[in-house]
């Protein structure tokens, strides 16, 4: 009775430059109202960049197909999720119909599949689950956060106040996520990535002022993954190699991963220094800005799936096609797309593991990680974007995306 035979919502919404900057102004609004000094802080979301965020959502994931309707006092949230199941039960429906309410959350009815629940009811089961196996009362404290819910035709605005758990030193608050992250390592031994961390940063302050490329530092980290293999120190190969690209991640991404991972890094202020001036020049394809795209597109598929860090990176071009942007390019997404299928490939199963490691192991070359980038259109606008290639699902825009993997192929680590 909960799972159908077909999705009762269908994709509506398609990313494009306008969907990427809805989404864009939704994370500004959020981040200033988490910053804000105001105990009580405004969620809100207009009825055009919840279209935005169900595009993208769909683009990310393509199992999801989702929609938030909004109405006067109350918003039907539907979504669809694909599963891999014989076709007569394939999809999981859901329909949520959330109140406008001035005391907290209010769900009035939860259709799952035939079957209708009561929105409350469900509520109050998920507040007693994460009361029971995440911590005590902490259910019960996300849920009070919620102070009030206002709903119009046109925006949904979450009226919300931040727990002072949540706003204490995480890394001292034995009763806060960050300690059930330490527990869970989610995301790889702290242990092993803190190895590849603190090798990588010696080496480097043994190389002085050279200049390396980013090729050469892959070609260390996974020489050091082979020597452990070797050794038989490596449980896992597939872990092995993650730790490894999480060691460079947190290097030449951003240290805020460490919120995710666990407190690796501990640099002295020249060490700081010297990371902050290798982000900034350390080059691939002879280029600052392709060294970052692929390097976080290897963090976004550590962190989730490669559908969403490739969603990601085009939702980063769209913006760039903006006025005042760079303009769309197809180098950048070849490099998030490279990095993407790298850290895929390095840590899928330990056979896909080892053929990566055997191949990065030493190298010095960029041409074993990245194509040449020289015919590859790039800094087009919005307007020539949508006169040429019109959206992300015309035909001669999937086409250019096809042409982007075939050269990848061409490079052994990223072949099937």
């Amino acid at each position: 009775m909960a799972l159908q035979s077909s999705p009762h919502i269908q994709p509506k919404h398609h990313v494009d430059a306008n969907s990427a900057a809805e989404n864009q102004r939704i994370v500004h609004r959020l981040v200033r109202s988490i910053r804000s000094e105001d105990p009580l802080i405004y969620l809100q979301a207009t009825q055009s960049e919840l279209h935005g965020l169900s595009a993208f959502g769909h683009r990310a994931v393509s199992q999801l197909t989702s929609d938030i309707i909004l109405f006067q006092n109350n918003a039907l949230i539907k979504f669809s999720i694909e599963l891999p199941l014989p076709n007569f039960v394939k999809y999981l429906n859901v329909e949520v119909m959330l109140i406008a309410s001035q005391e907290g959350l209010d769900i009035d009815t939860v259709t799952i599949g035939n079957i209708a629940l009561s929105g409350n009811l469900l509520i109050n089961s998920a507040e007693w689950l994460a009361n029971i196996y995440v911590k005590d009362e902490f259910g019960t404290e996300l849920l009070s956060m919620i102070k009030s819910v206002d709903i119009t035709s046109q925006q949904l605005s979450v009226g919300v106040v931040l727990s002072e758990s949540l706003k204490d030193d995480p890394l001292n608050n034995k009763n806060s996520l960050f300690a059930l992250r330490d527990k869970l390592a989610l995301y790889g031994d702290v242990e092993v990535i803190r190895f590849y961390h603190q090798s990588l940063v010696e080496t480097i302050e043994q190389s002085k002022n050279r200049k390396l490329s980013f090729a050469e530092y892959i070609g260390f980290t996974f020489g050091l993954v082979k020597q452990r293999n070797l050794a038989g120190i490596t449980e896992s190969l597939a872990e092995e190699n993650r730790a490894a690209l999480m060691a460079l991640v947190l290097y030449f991404g951003t240290s805020k991963f460490e919120l995710l991972v666990g407190d690796i890094s501990k640099l002295s202020s020249t060490q700081l220094q010297q990371r902050n001036t290798l982000r900034a020049k350390v080059k691939l394809r002879q280029r600052v800005d392709i060294q970052k795209h692929f390097i976080y597109s290897v963090a976004l598929q550590l962190f989730g799936t490669s559908t969403a860090s490739n969603a990601i990176g085009e939702l980063k071009e769209f913006l760039d096609s903006k006025s005042g942007g760079s303009g769309f390019s197809f180098a950048d997404l070849m490099a998030d797309r490279a990095g993407t299928r790298l850290a895929m490939l390095a840590t899928d199963s330990d056979e896909s593991a080892l053929k990566v490691q055997e191949y990065l192991a030493d190298i010095t070359d960029e041409a074993l990680l990245l194509p040449e980038l020289t015919d590859l259109p790039e800094g087009i606008s919005q307007r020539a974007f949508e006169l040429y290639y019109r959206d992300i699902n015309s035909k001669v825009y999937g086409e250019m995306l096809k042409s982007i993997d075939e050269q990848l192929q061409t490079i052994p680590v990223y072949k099937n």
